[in-house]
């Protein structure tokens, strides 16, 4: 068949979870799966069909979800969903001209939602970010990608430097990635971690954890979409998503965070170990929105560690930790109230032990427009010494609070950490941030480390 500007499309259907939209707590029934699709439209000079194979040449235009591309030629397979193109402009923005674009000699569009590109420029606007024999991205359900980008900053123990992550391996069950980051004052620092997903795939869960980090995350990273969110972070629970998790990590110099030593690094040489991720506790009838789960996790790991300042050499440490948490008041959709407990064991090459339980309330709700605020307090105790610092407590009795709240196109995200035994906050962040339809821009600010980052992200890659 050939035709001079024929519209051909090709329907892929996925799955997403219908959440309910009470704002009070009705009685809960099993979410619907309503069947969402997503039409491939390809519109060319000349098209040709062979089976299941469409030959496109001729100024090709070839649509797919948010993703759009025009190429010289394309031959696309409608069963398998896979594509080559030559001669490439690859974007998710909507905008005639673009805010970014891939300009390839060669793109394959891949099965398990990625795309392999040959002979790559990265165009923001019309100015040439870099350009690359080969560069391989995942598409579809991450929403933001926060790799593209190399990330300037400046503190105080480090001076100015530069980082960039770099994703050496990129699959459904199997991720490795280098962190690597050079610094005036210290030269190059770095970590290369590996995860495995052993019962599925490595598919990010939209809740949270019990840790200073995850209270961060949710406020200063960008969001991972700017549609309707909830029911785009539900589906995850369909996808096969692995609970139990293989990592591992080997680090130089690499920072860590500490109260007490903004300075401190750790080497982890290398730490190994496994996790296991269950279902949010939910005991109301009330269905619960997908950010505000806090998820019960067990954690088991070994490693060789060194910090600095610290002893020389490399000690051994074993560790198992457990969290657990519930939804335990009717309080809504958007509103929860989760007392959580936490405990921990270690031992040391010879003969060290250390122990640690908290008991935690956490109390969090996300508005209509997804800006969300998150208020925990925690009881922390311990026993028992360990040879390290960054594994200790340092706080016994905490408040931390955390919002993030979205004004048009702007982000504002902010995080505090108070030491109720001191009377003081010991640590504050905040973001700034802005994004088009397809491409985000923001900076933070860490008070103790008087650290200042700049960062970009692609949307709906």
């Amino acid at each position: 068949m050939i035709a001079r500007r024929v519209l051909f499309a090709a329907i892929a259907a996925s799955t997403l979870v219908a959440l309910g939209s009470a704002s009070r707590c009705d009685v809960y029934s099993p979410p619907r799966t309503p069947v969402e699709t997503h039409p491939v439209i390809v519109e060319a000079a000349s098209i040709q069909s062979r089976g299941s194979l469409i030959l496109a040449a001729g100024g090709v235009s070839f649509l797919s979800n948010k993703h759009r591309v025009w190429a010289s030629e394309v031959a696309y397979d409608t069963r398998t969903m896979n594509a080559t193109m030559k001669d490439v402009v690859f974007t998710t923005c909507d905008k005639p001209r673009p805010d970014y674009r891939f300009v390839a000699r060669k793109l394959s569009l891949l099965s398990h939602n990625r795309i392999h590109a040959q002979g790559a420029s990265l165009f923001v606007g019309q100015f040439k970010v870099f350009t690359l024999p080969s560069v391989k991205l995942a598409i579809g359900g991450k929403g933001v990608s926060t790799d593209t980008f190399p990330r300037p900053s400046f503190d105080k123990d480090d001076g100015f430097g530069i980082a960039q992550k770099l994703a050496l391996v990129d699959a459904d069950r199997l991720q490795v990635n280098a962190d690597v980051r050079l610094t005036i004052k210290r030269g190059l620092e770095g970590e290369v971690d590996n995860t495995w997903g052993i019962d599925g795939n490595l598919t990010g869960l939209p809740g949270r954890f019990l840790t200073y980090d995850s209270l961060r995350s949710s406020a200063l990273t960008m969001p991972r979409s700017f549609g309707s969110e909830p029911e785009q972070l539900a589906r995850l629970s369909t996808l096969g998503v692995a609970r139990f998790r293989q990592f591992g990590r080997f680090s130089l110099k690499q920072r860590t965070y500490d109260i007490r030593n903004t300075g401190l690094v750790v080497y982890r040489q290398p730490q190994l170990g496994l996790t296991y991720t269950a279902d949010a506790l939910n005991l109301t009838r009330c269905e619960l929105d997908p950010r505000l789960r806090i998820y019960p996790q067990i954690e088991t790991s070994w490693g060789r560690f060194r910090e600095t300042p610290g002893a020389a050499g490399l000690t051994g440490r074993t560790n198992v930790g457990i969290v657990v948490g519930a939804n335990v008041l009717p309080l809504g959709r958007r509103t929860a109230l989760q007392p959580v407990f936490a405990c921990s064991t270690s031992s040391y090459a010879g003969g060290m032990s250390y122990n640690t339980s908290a008991y935690a309330v956490d109390a969090g709700h996300v508005f209509p427009d997804g800006s969300i605020a998150s208020l925990r307090y925690i009881k922390r105790n311990q026993s028992g010494a360990s040879p390290f610092m960054f594994d200790t407590v340092q706080i016994f009795r905490e408040v931390q609070g955390a919002f993030q709240v979205r004004i048009g196109p702007g982000v504002l995200g902010f995080v505090a950490g108070f030491d109720a035994d001191t009377g003081k906050t010991y640590d504050w962040e905040i973001l700034l941030g802005h994004h088009t339809d397809c491409i985000a821009t923001w900076f933070t600010w860490h008070s103790r480390l008087q650290r200042f980052m700049v960062d970009a992200a692609l949307i709906n890659l």
